[in-house]
């Protein structure tokens, strides 16, 4: 097993990722300080899982993340990756390769993992436990650490030495076993307390069960003779209820015939009262309408006024029209008149544009007759000009070849000139030269940081991928899980309907009745009673527990429905049932008053939904049981109300009539309504886990969203990594030209001598062929000049012709321009013109809409005075209306009156017949009286059956025995209700209870014995595990010490040197003294050696450690940083003693040191903040990133 990479990434200084590679044999890492080569051994104790920001050199643990630079934004994480060779198996991973992460994040949250799969710190603790890579472990050893061997008290040095000696692993199973150690105790205490517990109520309990199985015998005796006596009194209650009856009917009847004759009486009698009421409503409606003549004829009156307003206003807008004609008449005559005046203006305008005309082609004429003059001059001065022309150009030949040959010199003397300064600037722009490949090689170094920062940033955009990823799958799993459970109780759901359509846990006689009742083979079967009522949830135990059997009785139309289904049962031999017959079956309530009584929560028929059809079925099962919170607010109100009636609780408990108690975990009911209850659950939990799954898959939705956009930026970090390496190239180009270009004038400069003497014999040649050039000037510009002479007269006269032109044809611009303006003169004032004739258009239709409007105002004013001449006639006809309708009123009034004495006649004879009625009335009351005390104690009897024994009616008549001897029976009632008085209090629950808590007692008293055994066992662990840990410690700690010696005078050249135990004969807890003395000197205490004898001392400690076990790989932190040269040589030099063994990686700044190492890397920090590394190795120089 050796170190083979170290892969960091926004740790400390180091922002970019980097990875370093490790050869085996020795790996030196060398800086200035300051430059953060300390931090690669940081590094190393971070992700092999150290806890301590103190050993971090931080104050959180935040610190150990990038913070950031004036240039360098913070990072988000710090991320180190260890790669180790496992391919010896030397630790516990199957993979021949084995790499450790540990990543933190700016928001506090961190995760380990072993080769990509995420592990728990203490994997990572137990992974290198016992490899000296552990947490208190030798492989990682500092300055501090150095110093810590040799300053620290004796009982502090230990760990080293335990990690050394392969204690830490017993150590820890010691540790483990303890703390299971320390729980059986606490298990066995808490056992042992509840086994006491039960211990003391098993005997009270025993005794208990015994007088409640006495209890039970007694009481089944008694409800046998009870049930029998209530029966048989039930049958002479309802023969004597029958014949009240009968009586009741007779009275019944005569009173219906009273009652007959004194309904006729008083619809007579209504009918006169509705006689009068109608002449009442005649008079009052005839009086409503005389009040609405009147009123319309005072609304015909104002309409009247209306009418005759309006007229006046019509009258007064005719006026207004009027006046608008007159003055629309007298506008036309000035109209015309400004018509006629705007043609004379045109035709002025007219006659100025044709005399203009005229004025311009006397111009054009002139103008072009000077035009003729002036190009017969220019051809004669064209002549002249050719010839000039030619002179001219003999005479630029000749200074053309004199500038020609003046250039040739100047050239030549400004390219001597320019060789000599370019010389210079040549000079100079090679030392620019080397300053542009300083800067571009610069550039390049900032290109490969741009590269290096994308590339971190794609690392952490793939990194930060990943968990989006992960996130996303696991919301994808929450869906899964969701989506799971929705099947799981739709599952459910489904198997629950098929219980309810296949009637389990109804008995199978009523399965029989109920299928054969919906075939239609047997008629009036409405369901079983479970079927017929609703329960809430929270009364469901209650209800069930109050009904019982009964929950599977069947309620039927009537007793012939009841006769025939009991046929069937019995010809197909399908078992028993119970049948309720609508018309035989009587409710009750209780008529104590229970509301207001602590604790009573209501009777149990009124908590129940049902269809008032069953009302009296629903009230003889339930109407006599009470319902309680508790069983304690059960027992208070049986004992208010002398245990006269049942009380069940909402948890299922019993307080039976007569004080006995039921509870505990007995079978209640088939569990029909629970069954109900739990489809109508299922259905509210499948509706809320749509709702949930749908929030969940939003929400996975999302995790996709944003890892689908972080892996677009990662394309853009990767786009963006192309980028810079182009730019990269690209600069790495510009170097190479910029040293093509640098050898180009080095060239230059060697060519630059030759080329300035040949220069020199050229401008000799060329001022001799000036002066020839001079002498045939001079003799051509003598021709020139008289020739100009000549031509400058004749040029004069046509400058004059042409002047005269140029003022003719501004002239002619000007008549122009008026001609123009005079064209659009004219234009307006026909548009003038043409908008005049329109407004008189205008006018005239105006006119006439106002002679029309007049009309209409006529119309109108003729229309109203027709509307008031049959307002009037309508006024009339009403008041004629009105003095008959005044004399149908007198005759009604007097019909009235009539009617009124018919009614005190019938009134008289009404009173005779209350009378008789209410004799009659008194007579049934006196019946009804005594028949409600005979169904009173009828209904006692029933209550009694039902409340007691839980029986209807029907039941207990199956159930009873014949009554021959009515004294007899009472006499062995009233012994029985004495020997089972004379029991005391009874626990009827004691018997499953005693039962429950014994085999409680038994499975308590075997698990304190596993416990005992387990605590046994460990105990044997944790003696076993302290007698290997003293041996194995023994032993390396004599191997230690005896290598200590060795290597201490090996390195000292002499002396002396051991470790001893402070308390031998505490060898798990001893501390270790160390004891030296170095060659010619006696030492009595540590502090009295020089700080570099100190340190070789420990230096020697740690050599004999790594002699005994060997660690895979050890990070060294400048511990040589105390040592003078001659012990940092002997350092560097005994470390490959340990080659083949041991890899070492030194972080040092001495040269004797870096001098051994096989491969050296360079910690620098060009950029404040930032540390980069150089590998340096046998086959040269290579830049690591």
């Amino acid at each position: 097993m050796y170190l083979k990479s170290l892969e960091l990434q926004g740790f400390k200084s180091f922002p970019d990722k980097i990875t370093l590679t490790f050869d085996e044999g020795f790996t030196a890492v060398v800086g200035p300080n300051g430059s953060g080569k300390s931090n690669i051994g940081d590094a190393v104790r971070w992700v092999l899982g150290e806890q301590s920001t103190k050993e971090l050199r931080g104050k959180s643990m935040e610190d150990v993340i990038f913070s950031g630079t004036a240039k360098r934004k913070q990072m988000g994480f710090a991320a180190v990756t260890l790669t180790i060779d496992n391919s010896d198996h030397a630790l516990a991973e199957p993979e021949p390769e084995v790499a450790v992460t540990r990543r933190l994040y700016r928001s506090g949250d961190s995760e380990y993992l072993i080769n990509g799969r995420n592990v728990r710190l203490k994997d990572i603790n137990e992974l290198f436990m016992d490899t000296g890579l552990g947490r208190d472990g030798y492989a990682i050893i500092g300055q501090g650490r150095i110093a810590e061997i040799v300053g620290a008290k004796s009982n502090e040095r230990r760990d080293i030495f335990e990690e050394a000696a392969g204690v830490s692993k017993f150590r820890y199973r010691k540790q483990e076993a303890e703390r299971k150690l320390s729980q059986a105790q606490d298990n066995l205490v808490r056992l042992t307390d509840i086994t006491a517990e039960l211990e003391s109520r098993i005997g009270p309990l025993k005794s208990q069960a015994e007088k409640a199985e006495k209890y039970l015998v007694l009481a089944a005796e008694r409800k046998k003779l009870e049930v029998s006596f209530w029966v048989y009194r039930l049958s002479k209650q309802s023969a004597q209820l029958q014949s009240l009856s009968d009586d009741y009917l007779k009275l019944t009847a005569e009173y219906e015939n009273l009652q007959s004759d004194l309904e006729r009486s008083e619809e007579k009698l209504a009918l006169a009262f509705q006689d009068m009421q109608q002449a009442t409503v005649d008079i009052e409606a005839l009086q409503n309408k005389i009040v609405a003549s009147e009123q319309e004829n005072a609304s015909v009156t104002a309409g009247i006024a209306v009418c005759e307003t309006e007229i006046r206003h019509s009258n007064d807008r005719i006026a207004e029209i009027e006046a608008q004609l007159a003055e629309l008449l007298e506008s036309g005559d000035s109209w015309e008149q400004k018509l006629s005046e705007q043609d004379a203006y045109l035709k002025t305008l007219i006659g100025r544009q044709t005399v203009l005309d005229q004025e311009i082609e006397a111009q054009v004429q002139q103008l072009s007759a000077m035009s003729a003059q002036e190009s017969a001059q220019d051809g004669a001065i064209s002549e002249q000009d050719s010839a000039l022309r030619e002179m001219y150009l003999q005479q630029n030949a000749h200074r053309v070849r004199i500038q020609g040959i003046e250039h040739d010199i100047a050239e030549n003397a400004e390219t001597i000139r320019r060789g000599e300064s370019d010389g210079s600037s040549v000079a100079e722009r090679l030392r620019s030269y080397d300053k542009e490949e300083q800067k571009l090689e610069k550039q390049i170094g900032a290109a490969a940081d741009k590269v290096s920062e994308q590339q971190n940033r794609l690392s952490g955009f793939r990194q930060l991928a990943g968990i989006r990823e992960q996130k996303f799958q696991q919301a994808q799993d929450a869906v899964n899980r969701m989506q799971s459970e929705y099947d799981q109780l739709r599952q459910r759901q489904r198997i629950l309907r098929d219980l309810e359509q296949n009637m389990e846990g109804y008995a199978g006689s009523v399965k029989q009745i109920l299928k054969v009742a919906g075939s239609g083979r047997l008629g009036g079967v409405h369901g079983t009673v479970a079927q017929r009522i609703t329960v809430p949830p929270e009364y469901g135990t209650a209800i069930e527990t109050a009904l019982g059997g009964a929950l599977q009785n069947l309620i039927v139309a009537n007793e012939d429905s009841a006769k025939r289904c009991i046929r069937y049962l019995k010809e197909v031999r399908g078992g028993r049932a119970t049948f309720l017959p609508l018309t035989t079956i009587r409710g009750g309530k209780l008529r104590e008053q229970l509301e207001g009584t602590d604790g009573f929560v209501a009777l149990a028929c009124d908590l129940v939904g049902f269809d008032e059809v069953y009302r009296n079925v629903i009230e003889n099962l339930l109407g006599r049981i009470a319902v309680a919170e508790d069983i304690d607010a059960a027992s208070r109100i049986a004992k208010k109300f002398g245990y006269k009636f049942r009380i069940v609780t909402l948890d299922g408990q019993v307080v039976h009539a007569g004080g006995s108690y039921s509870g505990g975990s007995a079978a209640r009911s088939a569990g029909v309504i629970s069954r109900t209850h739990e489809l109508e659950e299922a259905a509210e939990k499948l509706k809320a886990l749509e709702a949930q799954m749908e929030t969940l898959r939003a929400e996975a939705g999302k995790r996709k969203a944003e890892w689908a956009k972080l892996l677009t930026d990662t394309e853009g970090a990767q786009a963006l990594i192309e980028q810079y390496q182009s730019e990269q190239n690209a600069l790495q180009q510009q170097l190479a030209d910029l040293k093509v270009r640098a050898a180009s004038d080095r060239a230059w400069q060697e060519n630059e001598a030759e080329q300035r003497a040949r220069l020199l014999e050229r401008t000799e040649q060329l001022e001799k062929s000036k002066t020839e050039a001079e002498q045939q000037l001079a003799a051509i510009e003598a021709e020139i000049k008289e020739a100009e002479s000549k031509l400058a007269l004749d040029s004069e006269a046509q400058v004059k012709l042409h002047s005269e032109q140029e003022m003719l044809s501004e002239q002619l611009a000007a008549q122009k321009i008026r001609q123009a303006e005079l064209a659009k003169d004219i234009e307006s004032e026909r548009s003038r013109r043409i908008a005049l004739a329109q407004s008189m258009e205008k006018a005239a239709d105006q006119k006439a809409e106002l002679e029309s409007a007049v009309q209409t105002e006529k119309k109108s004013i003729a229309d109203k005075q027709k509307e008031i001449t049959a307002l009037t006639e309508g006024q009339e006809a009403r008041r004629t209306a009105i003095n008959g309708m005044q004399e149908e009123i007198v005759r009604l009034r007097r019909a009235h009156d009539e009617k009124e004495r018919y009614t005190v006649d019938i009134r008289k004879g009404i009173d005779e017949l209350h009378k008789a009625s209410e004799k009659q009335s008194a007579e049934r009351t006196r019946i009804e009286e005594r028949k409600g005390a005979v169904e009173k104690e009828i209904d006692d009897l029933i209550f009694r059956l039902q409340d007691s024994y839980e029986l209807t009616r029907t039941e207990a008549e199956a159930q009873a025995e014949p009554i021959e001897n009515v004294k007899e029976t009472e006499t062995q009632l009233s012994s029985l209700k004495n020997r089972i008085r004379a029991l005391g209090n009874v626990n009827v629950a004691a018997v499953d209870e005693y039962k429950e808590v014994s085999e409680r007692y038994a499975f308590m008293t075997g698990q304190i014995k596993d416990i005992e055994t387990a605590k046994r066992e460990l105990e044997q662990l944790i003696e076993q595990l302290t007698t290997d840990m003293c041996v194995i410690f023994q032993e390396s700690f004599t191997k230690i010490n005896r290598y200590f010696g060795e290597i201490f005078v090996e390195l000292f050249g002499g002396g002396s040197a051991s470790l001893q135990l402070t308390d031998p004969d505490n060898i798990l807890e001893s501390g270790i003294e160390i004891k030296v003395a170095p060659p010619g000197k006696v030492i009595k205490n540590l502090i009295a050696l020089s700080g570099g004898e100190q340190s070789f001392v420990a230096i020697c400690i740690y050599f004999a450690i790594l002699k005994l076990r060997p660690a895979p790989f050890c990070i060294l932190d400048e511990i040589d940083a105390a040592l003078d040269e001659v012990n940092v040589r002997k350092y560097a030099q005994y470390l490959k003693h340990f080659f083949g063994q041991v890899q070492f990686v030194v972080v040092t700044h001495r040269r004797s040191a870096m001098d051994e190492a096989n491969v050296l890397y360079g910690v620098t920090m060009q950029e404040d903040g930032v540390s980069r590394l150089l590998r340096l190795d046998q086959n040269g120089v290579a830049i690591t990133e």
